[in-house]
């Protein structure tokens, strides 16, 4: 089996790049590898937001100065790899000298999904829509899945992301629509917004960790003889619990869908 490599970019900072890098697809490439630690990369000066997962072993991580003559050499070296990896890329600067290098080296067919996170607004929209094109452009043959991020409910998800579905109630124009401009109009995960991620970047780990922990909080609380120290059990059982709900209702499907899209 081929060991995917995926690439998490956009051109907007501020979209979730590396919450979906490290809470989505980490853990879906740790499945794919047979519950084996993955390599996870992160090409951005600006906001280093791996560090926040200190605890977690889904991945090997490693920070990569974004200078143009390192990262041709790094990405050369990455995609070359016979390994699992996710190569989170920063906004702005880092987006466009990442790019640029694929399109020099022309490596690009190494990459097996681009995912192009974003939220609700409409420059979100925009800039989501021109790292699209401009990873077509360099590999028309290219996966690419957009992942819309902090989603409210899944029941209503056209309304709160009119300008990525168009507008459903017909009342404005939708010509810009980012939908209008994909070819598979169908390739999106939805990444529900959870208090269970925040709690769990606290802990060090991902919201997937947190839920597949083997632990027996009730015991442990029991056994517990210090206020401070029950009510930090209790927490610890609430964010577990919420944990394997974000998982069911979110990951599960997530992971599913990003199968059917690599396959694809």
């Amino acid at each position: 089996m081929k060991k995917s490599k995926v690439l998490v970019v956009s051109s907007k900072g501020g979209v979730g790049k590396s919450t979906v890098s490290m809470q989505v697809i980490a853990p879906y490439l740790y499945e794919k590898n047979d519950k084996q630690s993955i390599s996870f990369y992160e090409f951005d000066d600006e906001n280093i937001d791996s560090l926040s997962y200190g605890a977690s072993n889904l991945s090997t991580r490693e920070v990569i100065d974004v200078e143009e003559y390192i990262i041709m050499e790094k990405l050369i070296e990455i995609l070359s790899k016979d390994e699992f990896s996710c190569i989170d890329v920063g906004g702005n600067k880092s987006t466009s000298l990442c790019l640029d290098t694929l399109s020099d080296c022309g490596m690009i067919t190494e990459i097996d999904l681009a995912v192009i996170p974003l939220l609700d607004g409409e420059q979100d929209a925009i800039n989501a829509k021109k790292t699209y094109l401009r990873l077509k452009e360099l590999d028309p043959n290219l996966s690419i899945v957009f992942a819309l991020n902090r989603v409210k409910n899944k029941k209503f998800i056209e309304y709160q992301f009119d300008n990525f579905f168009g507008d459903v109630r017909d009342i404005f124009d939708d010509s810009n629509a980012l939908i209008n401009f994909i070819d598979k109009k169908d390739d999106y995960i939805c990444i529900e917004d959870s208090d269970t991620i925040k709690y769990s970047r606290k802990f060090g780990m991902t919201v997937y960790e947190i839920a597949f922990q083997d632990r027996d909080f009730i015991s442990e609380f029991k056994g517990a003889s210090q206020e401070k120290q029950k009510k930090l059990i209790a927490f610890k059982n609430y964010v577990y619990q919420h944990g394997k709900k974000y998982y069911e209702s979110t990951l599960k499907n997530s992971f599913l869908k990003l199968d059917l899209i690599i396959k694809g």
